[in-house]
């Protein structure tokens, strides 16, 4: 879940702390770029548009989550789903030293496949893997990690920690951890018997 519907909850959260921070930014940079600093509603409008990658790229992660859980596997598809979030932290955590706000918008862009790829194939995952007495008790799990992502986010961008003006890209760029979590502890784990037996065929590796 760390690395899941952890990371869908996580990424919501720690957009709102810096907010007022990105948007100087965004005008600082445009001033520095033409010589002419960004009127309210311009500022307004980028803003949005930074918001609304995030959904995009949800929209875009659920679309293209059943033909990966299908042809890659529900394991192989969570760990290749962590590279999303790498180049999204990449991205974000750089876009100060290259003064560019797009970098954010391609950020969350990328933020948003890894959550709409892990929303759909974790809960799947889970669901498939779990015995049959744990099988309603597990899958609720991914409710939890969300929540647990909403709240630590709230936390991780309070100004004492990365909220702050100084700090904001590197709050940004947190949610690299919890995908380096998961490339590590998830190889551990066992692919989904479901898959294997009905996508693959291979009725001993499912036993």
């Amino acid at each position: 879940g760390i690395g899941g519907t952890f990371q869908y909850g996580y990424n919501i959260s720690i957009i709102n702390a810096p907010a007022s921070y990105i948007q100087t930014f965004m005008n600082r940079t445009w001033l520095e770029r033409t010589g002419v600093p960004l009127e309210s509603n311009v500022i307004l409008l980028l803003w949005s548009f930074t918001v609304s990658a995030y959904p995009l790229g949800g929209l875009t992660g659920a679309l293209v989550a059943g033909p990966m859980a299908i042809m890659l596997g529900r394991k192989m598809s969570l760990l290749l789903n962590n590279v999303f979030v790498i180049v999204a932290a990449t991205l974000s955590g750089f876009s100060r030293m290259a003064t560019s706000f797009e970098m954010i918008m391609l950020s969350r862009f990328f933020t948003g496949v890894n959550a709409g790829v892990s929303m759909n194939i974790q809960p799947m995952y889970l669901a498939e893997s779990a015995p049959k007495k744990l099988r309603g008790a597990v899958a609720l799990t991914s409710a939890s990690f969300t929540a647990l992502g909403l709240v630590l986010g709230q936390v991780v961008g309070l100004r004492e920690l990365l909220g702050g003006e100084e700090s904001w890209p590197f709050l940004l760029a947190s949610n690299v951890v919890p995908a380096l979590i998961q490339l590590t502890a998830l190889p551990w784990l066992p692919e989904s018997p479901r898959y294997l037996l009905i996508d693959r065929g291979d009725k001993e590796s499912c036993i």
